[in-house]
């Protein structure tokens, strides 16, 4: 909403300016063209106000299309039968489908116009936009686009401004809406707001291989020795270590670990160069230590599926979520179902189904495999699994 009076506030700083510097200046006998100055800066300022408030009354009541747009398709269960018409009609004229959206209330372009030409000013303002154009821009931005007229002069005819057509385009973000496909393929029982993820992959092998290693295991890291906790200790040798204290080890040096522990690698002498590095790169602190092929691997999407977070991809993008689209698309999105939520909501769930949720929740059901270091429950197939890395790690891809 501020967005849209930072322009009308210029106007009134307008005002006594002008009038004080007109007293002023013809009181004094001054020069007229000092007064003509000042007043075609005065116009300047004005003209350039509006253009600058026009790209904000964009991303405001694009931003609030998209809210109600996912309301509509909330609180009906109905998907939108168009999503570029839909916002557009919302951002001109506050409505869905012909119906008033009380969330548009003062929030459509509209709106931002009458504002304009309403105040009382010394200057003749005149204003119009056309050709507002909605598309997807990338994974988790709409652009929004449209040209604006703008011509301001002073009423005594000293000076005059007139731009017409000038093209502004606005990024609106789907940062934080719901995501419509969960509301419409659980009939509203399960909602989920769209969280981007932070991590740059989803998977990726830290270590390869080693002289010595056994068994599977996940756990935060711990480079101190001397911590006790039951992480996984990444460490250059094992001088000072309390074998009880760690539930995996991953050892630089070349070493038998057979009597102290059920999970270990050892023999990389790059262990903890590679995994330090990962951690300080992404911000996540655990790893997965994997016998079948003698490797730690660092897998963020593990939080990715626990924490419902969504990234880049060929899912659909939002405003074909809008219209329960389930097709891929460029510069889509993705993410992932969570099964043990939709139990706990007395939801049935595809047992063997490939998690991907949009390909989750298709028709059709495309058969997954299980994953070594992930969620017992979780699925993909070749396609997904060679997307994300994980393909060493699928039993069956």
């Amino acid at each position: 909403m501020r967005g849209q009076f930072y322009s009308i506030i210029a106007i009134f700083i307008t005002i006594p300016i002008v009038i004080f510097i007109s007293y002023y200046v013809f009181s004094q006998g001054g020069e007229t063209g000092i007064y003509e100055n000042i007043v075609a800066d005065q116009i300047h300022q004005v003209e350039k106000s509006i253009e600058n408030d026009f790209g904000k009354a964009i991303v405001t009541s694009g931003k609030r299309a998209l809210i109600a747009g996912d309301d509509y398709v909330v609180m009906s269960g109905n998907a939108m039968s168009d999503a570029i018409a839909g916002i557009k009609e919302l951002m001109e004229n506050g409505t869905m489908e012909g119906n008033e959206s009380l969330l548009m209330f003062n929030n459509t372009l509209g709106n931002w116009t009458k504002k304009i030409l309403n105040v009382p000013v010394n200057f003749d303002v005149n204003l119009s936009y056309a050709n507002l154009e909605i598309s997807n821009y990338d994974s988790f931005r709409i652009k929004a686009s449209s040209n604006l007229n703008v011509s301001v002069a002073d009423e005594l005819g000293i000076g005059r401004i007139d731009k017409k057509d000038m093209y502004y385009e606005a990024m609106i973000p789907v940062k934080g809406a719901e995501d419509p496909i969960f509301t419409l393929k659980t009939n509203g029982v399960v909602t989920r707001s769209i969280k981007i993820s932070k991590y740059p992959y989803r998977a990726k092998k830290l270590v390869i291989g080693g002289t010595n290693s056994s068994g599977s295991c996940s756990g935060e890291v711990t480079f101190n020795k001397s911590e006790c906790d039951t992480k996984i200790l990444v460490a250059g040798n094992t001088t000072g270590v309390n074998f009880g204290c760690f539930s995996g080890f991953v050892i630089e040096d070349s070493i038998d670990l057979s009597g102290n522990s059920n999970c270990y690698l050892t023999g990389n002498s790059s262990a903890v160069e590679n995994i330090s590095q990962a951690i300080s790169d992404t911000g996540y602190d655990e790893v997965y230590i994997d016998s079948d092929t003698t490797s730690v691997w660092h897998l963020p999407i593990r939080e990715e599926i626990d924490n419902k977070y969504y990234f880049p991809g060929n899912g659909p993008n939002f405003l074909k979520r809008l219209e329960g689209d389930l097709n891929s698309s460029s510069n889509g999105m993705e993410t992932f179902v969570n099964l043990p939520e939709l139990q706990n909501y007395g939801l049935p769930i595809k047992e063997d189904v490939i998690s991907v949720a949009y390909i989750y929740f298709l028709d059709q059901d495309y058969i997954g495999y299980p994953v070594r270091g992930l969620q017992g429950w979780f699925r993909v197939n070749r396609t997904f699994s060679d997307k994300y890395g994980l393909t060493e790690l699928c039993d069956g891809c």
